[in-house]
């Protein structure tokens, strides 16, 4: 009995008794609202360690943020790059395994075929596409930049040549359609239309895209439709790709072998039009895609050429990042030459247009030997191979 009641005498005192360390001033304000003792906040130090959560959540967050917006980008840009074949497959899929749509499709497929507007110099533009999200991925993948050697006049037409062809012009899609990234973006008012291969507007579906761009048909009708003097098309600007499918089969990364020497077509229409020339050179176009080795005399080089044979576009081989045909992500830099003036002639002779001809090719090269240093470094010199 006598020792309960020293034991519990003892734990009375304990419970009362102010810890080692502190002011007993401090331990007799404990009935103070909001009264905390530091004995105890000395205690929690010793046996709960200090973690700042907040700041390694939000490091992980902003990775997995990031991770999430380049696969968003990546995805975007491949989508786009790879449109001339998935949509193809999307239209073959639907018409053999959707037997609902497929009375739709075959009347749609023919509708491809007799449609006029690729080929009436106006076409189906939709301005409103440049509001798209797709170009703000596109520019954050290519950073694509435009740098002018002199100001264009927004009332003027010009006549626009693209170089290299790369292995599907994606530069020339950027500079004259409706991305908001090209020419039209930073001279307003100009319109620039480009042309491509009439096969393009047989593929299903990505046809009516192209043509939403402002693409149209390369042949010769079309173009002369292009910069007609109707009203409605006075500041009507076309940008052709000169090379051609020819030249991308030489779309080899670091290269700049050029098919030019034997192309005056586009001169001589800007002549008939009174439209200045202005060479574009697209540098690292080429490292879009890399070729397969297609050397001349190789299996490669030769079914190419059949196929260029047989249908006036090759099928190229080629890769990209991985088995989705993702591009290699590298900046897109387009420099824009000075203006050539052209007097207008509607009948000129070869002479007049070789003139003209090789005042745009000088032009070029310098264009090419003055910013190689700058946004290709490590590239060829370049060369005109026909």
């Amino acid at each position: 009995m006598v020792c309960a009641q020293q034991a519990l005498s003892a734990g009375s005192k304990g419970v009362g008794t102010t810890p080692p360390n502190i002011d007993p001033a401090q331990s007799a304000g404990s009935d103070a609202p909001g009264y905390q003792p530091q004995w105890s906040l000395a205690l929690a130090s010793m046996w709960i360690p200090t973690v700042d959560i907040s700041d390694e959540w939000a490091a992980r967050f902003a990775r997995f943020s990031d991770f999430m917006q380049d696969t968003l980008t990546t995805s975007m840009v491949t989508l786009w790059t790879t449109s001339p074949l998935w949509t193809l497959v999307l239209y073959i899929y639907l018409i053999v395994y959707v037997k609902v749509l497929r009375t739709f499709l075959l009347l749609y497929l023919v509708y491809c075929f007799c449609d006029p507007r690729p080929y009436d110099g106006v076409g189906r533009r939709v301005a409103s596409i440049q509001k798209l999200p797709l170009w703000k991925h596109v520019n954050a993948y290519f950073q694509p930049k435009m740098v002018f050697e002199a100001p264009l006049n927004a009332k003027a037409k010009y006549v626009f040549g693209s170089h290299p062809h790369g292995v599907i012009s994606y530069v020339s899609q950027l500079v004259a359609g409706t991305t908001g990234l090209g020419i039209e973006a930073q001279v307003p008012g100009l319109v620039v239309r480009g042309v491509t291969m009439p096969a393009t507007f047989a593929i299903p579906f990505f046809r009516d895209w192209a043509l939403a761009m402002g693409c149209l048909s390369c042949d010769r009708s079309s173009i002369r439709r292009i910069l007609s003097d109707r009203h409605h098309r006075l500041h009507q600007s076309l940008l052709v790709v000169v090379g051609g499918a020819e030249e991308s089969m030489l779309a080899h990364e670091g290269s700049a072998d050029l098919i030019l020497l034997k192309r005056r077509g586009f001169v001589r229409e800007a002549i008939r039009a009174g439209c200045d020339l202005v060479p574009i050179y697209n540098f690292n176009e080429n490292s879009i895609y890399k070729l397969v080795n297609n050397q001349q005399g190789s299996l490669v080089h030769r079914f190419e050429m059949a196929i260029k044979s047989l249908f006036g576009f090759t099928i190229l081989l080629f890769y990209g990042r991985n088995v989705f045909f993702t591009p290699f992500r590298t900046q897109l830099v387009s420099v824009v030459g000075r203006p050539i003036p052209v007097q207008r002639n509607y009948n000129p002779t070869e002479e007049e247009i070789k003139e003209y001809h090789d005042l745009y090719v000088e032009e070029l090269k310098r264009v090419y030997i003055k910013y190689k240093p700058r946004y290709a470094p490590d590239a060829a010199d370049i060369r005109f191979v026909a």
